[in-house]
């Protein structure tokens, strides 16, 4: 091989690694950008119910109607919240998602040129040889099988885990928040 094609694999390989690191940032910024859109969307939320509820305050004339509007706000809060958990959570998940698959390609590339470079191997190896780079092929081709089914197994376990706890922490507070204005 002459200096010339390795200097351009060289080359390649570098203009990959840019790309790859490009788009790690960019799935990160989205993931951010993501997250300070919805905290601002909240502070709007917020500065708006704060008006209102300073507002309605303003009108109230006794201990009872304070009582009454107190009851009347607890709910809303409570369910505002675990909207805002869920969508922070959605939130995550999903730059958790673009992640995965970011490096579930990388495996997947890496495991791909080990092949390939086996398969050079095997072109210009001696007679003979050619069985034990079959061994490795294999090796590879059984490591990466197992890889794929490790990491679909492990994403639905914690899917269903997350989903699971995340609803019982909303039925929860929704109990929670129902039994209190009740009292």
């Amino acid at each position: 091989m002459s200096f010339t094609n390795q200097f351009a694999q060289f080359a390649e390989i570098q203009q990959a690694n840019l790309e790859k690191s490009l788009r790690l940032t960019n799935i990160a910024l989205g993931g951010v950008e993501r997250l300070v859109n919805l905290q601002l969307s909240i502070a709007r939320d917020l500065l708006s119910e704060n008006a209102e509820t300073a507002r309605a305050l303003s009108q109230v004339k006794d201990v009872n109607g304070l009582v009454a509007l107190q009851r009347q706000l607890a709910q809303p809060a409570v369910e505002k919240s675990l909207v805002v958990a869920r969508n922070v959570f959605d939130t995550a998940s999903a730059t958790q998602h673009e992640l995965n698959q970011l490096v579930e390609e990388q495996v997947l590339s890496f495991n791909q040129n080990v092949v390939a470079a086996l398969d050079k191997a095997v072109a210009s190896a001696p007679t003979g040889a050619g069985a034990a780079v079959t061994v490795l092929r294999n090796a590879v081709e059984s490591a990466t099988n197992a890889y794929d089914a490790a990491s679909k197994s492990t994403k639905k376990i914690v899917t269903d885990f997350t989903d699971a706890a995340v609803n019982t922490v909303e039925q929860t507070a929704k109990a929670a928040s129902r039994s209190q204005t009740a009292a």
